[in-house]
């Protein structure tokens, strides 16, 4: 008796939803890390010739990310992605402070010790390295402000503070290499009593800590304007 071989055909829909959505992470992923820099004009024939697709897909990207204020409609002028103006910085940071430091008082009555522990000696870590020639400006030991919204274990304030993630991301790739040594230590010792108020289990003392940091790295950017 023969066998008869099922073909998994996969719907056309399905195949639309998945070009969608490998383009859109495509193109985040370029205008978070700044390869696609701010003002540039997305020519939609040349992106879907790049990323080997029609533009039906890249457009539903497009919107997606505009949503998102990766993107915006220019009149005349199709999609370009967003500046980073002084504006979108002081409403992010603000954003910014009322999120983290609800979240780190919570997070310091019932974070693991010794995963905060753990975290402190990475950064400990990247700071000795960073201090050697042609080291990064950024490293893991930034997302001490992950770490913190991931203690609360809360679905969807992770989801909530994701899409806020990827505006601080492309902010700091943006202005790295305007960073100075100093503020670099200043950083340092920022993170370093967060994580000291997390392991004393010192809430009052967390959200002093998480409030000074994000003003300090809020009043660096903005002064570059």
């Amino acid at each position: 008796m023969s066998k008869t071989r099922t073909l998994n055909v996969i719907p056309n829909g399905k195949r639309m939803k998945n070009k969608k959505t490998t383009v859109y992470e495509t193109l985040k992923k370029r205008i978070i890390e700044g390869s696609l820099s701010p003002g540039l004009a997305i020519n939609e024939d040349e992106f879907a010739k790049d990323l080997n697709v029609s533009k039906t897909p890249l457009r539903e990207a497009l919107r997606q990310l505009e949503r998102q204020g990766l993107v915006e409609n220019v009149p005349g002028r199709g999609s370009i992605v967003t500046h980073i103006s002084f504006h979108d910085i002081r409403e992010i940071f603000e954003l910014r402070e009322i999120i983290e430091c609800g979240a780190v008082k919570r997070a310091a009555m019932i974070c693991d010790v010794d995963a905060v522990k753990a975290k402190k000696k990475e950064l400990e870590e990247f700071y000795r390295q960073s201090n050697k020639p042609k080291s990064k400006v950024w490293g893991s030991n930034e997302d001490v402000h992950q770490f913190i919204i991931n203690c609360l274990n809360n679905r969807k304030l992770n989801e909530t503070y994701s899409d806020l993630q990827n505006q601080i991301i492309r902010i700091r790739n943006h202005f790295g290499s305007r960073y100075t040594s100093k503020r670099r230590l200043e950083r340092f010792k920022e993170h370093s009593e967060i994580y000291d108020a997390l392991i004393e289990g010192n809430a009052e003392r967390a959200e002093k800590a998480i409030q000074d940091h994000l003003r300090s790295f809020a009043a660096q950017l903005l002064g570059l304007f």
